[in-house]
C-alpha cells in the first residue's frame, strides 16, 4: 500500500483488515481493548510486583521475623501466602488463556471464522478481567501485609486490635514465600517476553 492510501487511523485499519478477529474486536464493548501484547506486559509487571515480597521479606526487621512460623520469612509458609499463591494463580491461568489467544490468531490468521473469533474475544475479555483486576488487588493486599511488618509488633498489634488476623500465623498450604516469589520473578520474565514476540507478530 503507497503512502497516499496507508490508514494510519488504527480503528478505520482494524475494520478494514482481512482479519475477522480484529475487525469484531474494535466493534466489541469492553474495558480492555488494549493489544494482546500489551496486556501480558502487564501481567509481567503485576508478577514483578509480587516477586517484590522477596525482597521486602529479606529487610523485614527481626522483631516482626520472629512472629513467622520458622522465624524465616522466606520459608516460611504464613497465613498470607494464601494469598499470595491465588494472586499468581489468577495471573498464570490468564496468562494461558491470552498466549492461547495469542497462538491462534497466529496460527490461523485470516482464516478464522466468525465463531472462532468471537470465542476467542470471549476467552481474551475474561483472562483480562481476571489477569488485570481481581489478580491486582490480591497482589496488593499481599504486599500491604508484609509491608505492614516494616511498623514491628506494634503495628501488627493494631492491625489486630482492628479487627485482623495475625497475616504471619502458620497456614496449612505447603507453599513458602520463597516459592511464590521466585516463580513470579520467572514468570514475569517469561510473559514480558512473550509479549515482544506477540508484539511483533500480531497487528496491533
Amino acid at each position: 500500500m503507497n503512502s497516499e492510501n496507508h490508514i494510519d487511523d488504527p480503528i478505520a485499519s482494524a475494520l478494514l483488515s482481512d482479519s475477522t478477529y480484529e475487525r469484531l474486536r474494535v466493534r466489541r464493548r469492553s474495558l480492555f481493548k488494549q493489544p494482546l501484547s500489551r496486556k501480558l506486559a502487564w501481567q509481567s509487571l503485576i508478577l514483578a510486583a509480587l516477586a517484590m515480597v522477596l525482597p521486602i521479606a529479606l529487610a523485614l526487621p527481626e522483631s516482626t521475623r520472629m512472629l513467622f512460623p520458622s522465624g524465616n520469612p522466606l520459608w516460611s509458609t504464613p497465613r498470607i501466602i494464601v494469598i499470595g499463591a491465588y494472586a499468581g494463580a489468577i495471573q498464570v491461568v490468564a496468562a494461558l488463556g491470552l498466549v492461547y489467544v495469542g497462538y491462534k490468531r497466529i496460527r490461523r490468521g485470516a482464516e478464522l471464522t466468525e465463531r472462532e473469533a468471537r470465542r476467542l474475544l470471549d476467552i481474551e475479555d475474561v483472562a483480562s478481567i481476571f489477569s488485570l483486576v481481581t489478580g491486582p488487588f490480591a497482589v496488593a493486599v499481599f504486599d500491604g501485609m508484609f509491608l505492614l511488618g516494616y511498623g514491628g509488633q506494634d503495628a501488627l498489634a493494631m492491625f489486630l486490635a482492628a479487627g485482623g488476623d495475625n497475616p504471619f500465623a502458620v497456614s496449612t498450604l505447603p507453599v513458602t514465600v520463597f516459592g511464590v516469589t521466585v516463580t513470579a520473578a520467572v514468570l514475569a520474565v517469561v510473559l514480558f517476553a512473550v509479549s515482544r514476540l506477540f508484539d511483533s507478530l500480531l497487528p496491533q
